[in-house]
Formats: structure tokens, C-alpha cells, sequence
């Protein structure tokens, strides 16, 4: 843990000062402006430096075009625009990257003379959603890997005579993961779907990232765990893996929401304590679930560090290691969290409440399997092992889930990261629609949503048709097929208890891609969001 904690100083000595999810302050000009005459440029101003990604204008006539900023990243960023004397709705759609490695997009739109529908989008550059999917699936198979071969290579620092062979797979698999991860970022980074993997600009891309360090020491982390693995001599075997738990901890604070929020100097050290200490528990399971399926100690020529005095060894560590992994989290989760409220009104609170929930039956697990199941199976009792072992299964099942859910958090900016852009009035979530009214429901909540112009009426119910009150409401219409950024617009309530959004005239051309949704904040403890497809 010492050497951990090195690493995180060193890396936090090399490091700037972020907050870690960047938001769109203001702009010039501003979202839904109306102006005379075309303007030369857009300036995007953010509340912390940015790298641009990806930047894409549609105007009135024509298809989308790629247009580049002035210079490549910082606090303002300001894009020259072609010149034009078309009349209508602009729309700019940005991406950028922030200092947690996370891609962060939306739509800037404003109109010349008069708000007008932009040309067609070109379907051509709809980018597939199994991009994400993808991504999630390569962190959650990545997780799941680094911290298998970390566990396997802690049991093997305490038997060193022991050769888990069945880690060498995992191993191969963790490091031949990495490239693909990495690809993928440079595709989410520039937007580009999965077809493009062997482009350049792709990779690129991603090697500038600091989440390119995250795989770097990943894979330096999978690298000690082999050597763990293989190393002769308790000392070799011992330094590769207490090496592979802090550099599985320093890789995971160098990038992504967590690592980044402020303070640093609080954060980052207690990303690198969480990872170690979760790797140390759940990376356990396997190797004690492979011990105690053979119902016995092993043979005494292996000395007493076998079979169940591992687990004697295991016991008796793994409650200060529990406690501090709790302790880590909790200050993790209170730097990213604003109010207790943001556990279920944001979708980064609804994962940390799976991931509580998780972690609750986990400790249940554990607390079972230390004081109910180990004694007995420590005093010999064959059916006392074989209950421990079905136990350790579940657990292992439970913690193979919770890495699955912490995978989603690449999707989920932080409560913390969204003030700047709430106190600034400019959001992220962008969109436009056709013109016929639509009618969202579920079974807590109805909108009907109707459109005149720019302007859009909501008029929310109960299931049973009666008038529900509502404490916000907020109108978010998007097009993700066509590459088009989100953009949101906080709705007024009228006197009559409608509530109202304007967008500008939005583009009826369009059809099949677009999406409306409404978030209805119906008081502090509940958020309903409705959303579905605009008709043709």
C-alpha cells in the first residue's frame, strides 16, 4: 500500500488541476440566439480546459460539414465558420475531451434572419449504437481480468510453491483487451463508428488521452501479476504482486470521474486505496473457491501456507481491508455527489445506488462466510466447506455483476461536473424535431407534447389523466443516429399549468431519427423521464 501511494503522489505531481468532467459555460453566441447576419466564428467557453474531438456545422442548405477550431483545446475554444447568406437555423455540434479521458458532446444552435429547419442529414454519418455497447463490454471484460490475475497473484505471494495456471488465460485475455479499449475510445472520441477502428485519426486520438495512461499502467499491472505468477523465490513473487495492486490502482485514478474531482490531492489517493483494497476482496474469490473445491488440506510437503490455513490467512486480513475499501468509497462517492437527492434524480446516482446495493449483499456475503461458515470449515468439517464454497460462488457472481455496473460510470457524468452548466443556463442534451404531437407515457407519469413553430407545449397527467404537478420540467429532443450531439431546454410553467419550451423552428424534413424525451422532476425524491420517437 506504501508503494501505492507513492505511485499516486508521483502522478499527481505530473497532473493539473481539473474538474474532471468538462461543461459548457456559456457561448457566443448563445444557444438560441437570432442574429442579423452569419457570424464569422462561435466561441464555446467551458469550466475547465478541453481538447476538441470532433466539431460539425448544419446549415440551412446543404449536408453537415467538419469545421476545425482555431486552436485545439483550453477554456475557450473558438471556431472559425465558413462564410454564408443562408438564411436559417445553425446548428454546431461539439465534442470534446475532458481530464478524466470522457468524451463530452453537444449542440450549440442559433439562426440568421429567421429560425428555419437546416437541410436533411446525411444518414451517412449515423454512427451505431453498439459503439457504446462495445465499450461497456470491453471495461466490464477488462475489470473482470485485472482483477482475477491481481488475486490470483496475492494468493500465489502467500504459497509461493503454488502455480495457478488457470490465470495465465485471463492474463493473455486482460492485455489482448487493451488495444481494442483503446480503439474504441478513439472512435468515441471522434464520434466515428465501429468501422472506422483502423483509422489513424482514430488512434491518434486516443493516445493523447489520459486514457491511454490508464491502459499503459494496466498493462503494466497485468505485466507484475504475470510475474507473480511466474517468478521463483517467495521475495520475486511477492514484490511483482504488491507492485501489480498499486499500479491497478494508480491506472484507474489516472483517468475518469472519480480520479479527477476535486481535490486532487483527497481523490486520486483515494481511487488508488478503493481499487487496491476491491482487487485484494473480490480478486480473492476465485483463488479460495479453487482451494476449497478440493475439501482438504493439500499435502504437508507444501508447507503450512496450503489449503485451509489460506483461508485462515484470508480471514484474518480481509475485515481491515473491507473496512477500508468502504471508508475510500464513501469519500469517493461524497466528493462526486452534490445532495443525497442526486442517488436517484441523476443517472450517476442511480449506478452508485445498483453499486450500493450490490455491495450490501456482498458484505452480507462476506459477513456470513467470515463468522457463520469459517470456523467450522477451519475445524475440518467437510460440510462446512462445501457451504463456504457455495457461498463464495454467489459472491463471486454478485462481485462479477458490480463490475458491470461500475462500467456503466463511463456514461455518467457526475453531479458534481453538471453545476457549472446548470448555474450557466447551458446544457448538454441537444436535439430538434418534426411538428405532430406526441404523446409519452409510463406507468408513474403522461406528457403530451404538441409543437407550434419554435415553441413547444407540455402538458403533464397522472396515469389516470389527472393534472400532475411538477416541481421542473425539462424538454431534451436528440438524434444520435445522425451524430448530432444533445442539447437540453429547461421548460417555464405557464399560468394555466402547461409547461413551455422554445427551441427555435426545428427541421420536419427529418424523419425516423429523431427523439423527443421529457425529465420531470416531480419533487425531491423522484424524477420520471419519458421519451419516444417523433412521428414522421
Amino acid at each position: 500500500m506504501r508503494a501505492a501511494l507513492i505511485l499516486a503522489v508521483c502522478l499527481l505531481s505530473g497532473g493539473q488541476a481539473a474538474w474532471g468532467h468538462a461543461a459548457l459555460v456559456s457561448a457566443d453566441p448563445a444557444p438560441g440566439a437570432v442574429l442579423d447576419r452569419a457570424p464569422d466564428a462561435v466561441v464555446l467557453n467551458f469550466n475547465e480546459p478541453v481538447s476538441v474531438t470532433a466539431l460539425r456545422l448544419l446549415g440551412p442548405q446543404g449536408p453537415a460539414a467538419d469545421v476545425a477550431p482555431a486552436q485545439a483545446g483550453g477554456l475557450s475554444i473558438r471556431v472559425p465558420l465558413p462564410d454564408s447568406t443562408a438564411q436559417g437555423t445553425y446548428l454546431l455540434s461539439w465534442r470534446v475531451v475532458s481530464a478524466d479521458g470522457h468524451p463530452v458532446g453537444g449542440t450549440l444552435d442559433y439562426a440568421v434572419g429567421a429560425s428555419s429547419g437546416p437541410a436533411r442529414v446525411d444518414e451517412a454519418t449515423a454512427a451505431p449504437s453498439g459503439r457504446q455497447a462495445a465499450i461497456w463490454l470491453g471495461r466490464w471484460l477488462g475489470y473482470l481480468c485485472l482483477f482475477a490475475c491481481l488475486g490470483a497473484a496475492l494468493f500465489r505471494a502467500r504459497n509461493p510453491l503454488d502455480r495457478p495456471r488457470w490465470a495465465w488465460p485471463l492474463v493473455w485475455l486482460g492485455l489482448g483487451l487493451l488495444p481494442v479499449n483503446l480503439g474504441l475510445q478513439g472512435l468515441d472520441l471522434l464520434d466515428r463508428p465501429v468501422s472506422a477502428l483502423l483509422d489513424g485519426p482514430a488512434w491518434s486520438a486516443a493516445l493523447g488521452s489520459r486514457y491511454a495512461w490508464t491502459l499503459g499502467l494496466s498493462a503494466l499491472a497485468l505485466s507484475a501479476s504475470a510475474g507473480a505468477l511466474h517468478a521463483r523465490g517467495a521475495g520475486r513473487v511477492r514484490a511483482c504482486a504488491g507492485a501489480g495492486l498499486a499500479l491497478a490502482g494508480v491506472a484507474l485514478a489516472a483517468s475518469g470521474h472519480a480520479g479527477t474531482a476535486p481535490p486532487q490531492w483527497l481523490s486520486r489517493p483515494l481511487v488508488v486505496l478503493h481499487v487496491a483494497t476491491a482487487a485484494a476482496w473480490l480478486g480473492a474469490l476465485a483463488p479460495l473457491i479453487r482451494l476449497l473445491r478440493a475439501g482438504r488440506e493439500r499435502p504437508a510437503t507444501q508447507g503450512p501456507s496450503t489449503g485451509l490455513a489460506l483461508l485462515a490467512w484470508f480471514s484474518r486480513w480481509i475485515t481491515p481491508v473491507v473496512a477500508a475499501l468502504l471508508v475510500s468509497g464513501i469519500g469517493l462517492a461524497l466528493l462526486q455527489l452534490d445532495q443525497p437527492g442526486d442517488l436517484w434524480r441523476t443517472p450517476y446516482g442511480l449506478v452508485l445506488s445498483t453499486k450500493l446495493a450490490l455491495v450490501c449483499g456482498l458484505l452480507a456475503l462476506a459477513a456470513f462466510n467470515r463468522w457463520v461458515c469459517t470456523g467450522p470449515a477451519l475445524a475440518g468439517e467437510a460440510t462446512a466447506c462445501r457451504r463456504l464454497r457455495r457461498s463464495m460462488q454467489v459472491e463471486t457472481a454478485v462481485a462479477v455483476i458490480l463490475l458491470g455496473v461500475v462500467s456503466l460510470w463511463r456514461f455518467t457524468p457526475p453531479p458534481r461536473s453538471l453545476d457549472a452548466a446548470v448555474e450557466s443556463g447551458v446544457t448538454h442534451d441537444s436535439g430538434h424535431a418534426g411538428t405532430a404531437p406526441l404523446l409519452l407515457s409510463d406507468a408513474r407519469a403522461r406528457a403530451a407534447v404538441t409543437r407550434s413553430g419554435g415553441v413547444w407545449t407540455i402538458l403533464l397527467s397522472d396515469p389516470a389523466g389527472r393534472p400532475l404537478t411538477a416541481q421542473g420540467v425539462t424538454l431534451a429532443l436528440s438524434n444520435p443516429q445522425a451524430g448530432i450531439e444533445p442539447l437540453r431546454r429547461e421548460a417555464q410553467r405557464l399560468a394555466d399549468g402547461r409547461w413551455q419550451a422554445e427551441t427555435g423552428v426545428l427541421p420536419s424534413a427529418v424523419t425516423g431519427h429523431w427523439r423527443v424525451g421529457v425529465e420531470i422532476l416531480i419533487d425531491d425524491f423522484e424524477q420520471v423521464t419519458l421519451e419516444g420517437a417523433l412521428p414522421p
